[in-house]
């Protein structure tokens, strides 16, 4: 598992998508220092929906990191 200062460099947030006013999408993001990629996904229907979908997706992202980090033994 990620340090948990690790874990906190990442959030998620959510906004309306520019060419439809309806849809919503969600972005993952690091504190401090810029990703380098961009990691979202829209077209939901609410903002409830693309928040879940969005800390879901944090969850997986951070946990396929937690693999890539050697251990320190």
């Amino acid at each position: 598992m990620l340090r948990p200062s690790t874990r906190r460099s990442f959030y998620v947030t959510v906004f309306r998508e520019a060419g439809d006013p309806h849809a919503w999408a969600w972005e993952i993001r690091r504190k401090r220092r810029p990703l380098g990629v961009r990691l979202q996904e829209g077209g939901f229907r609410s903002y409830q929906a693309a928040q879940i979908a969005g800390r879901r997706a944090l969850e997986d992202f951070l946990n396929g990191l937690a693999m890539d980090v050697p251990s320190q033994v």
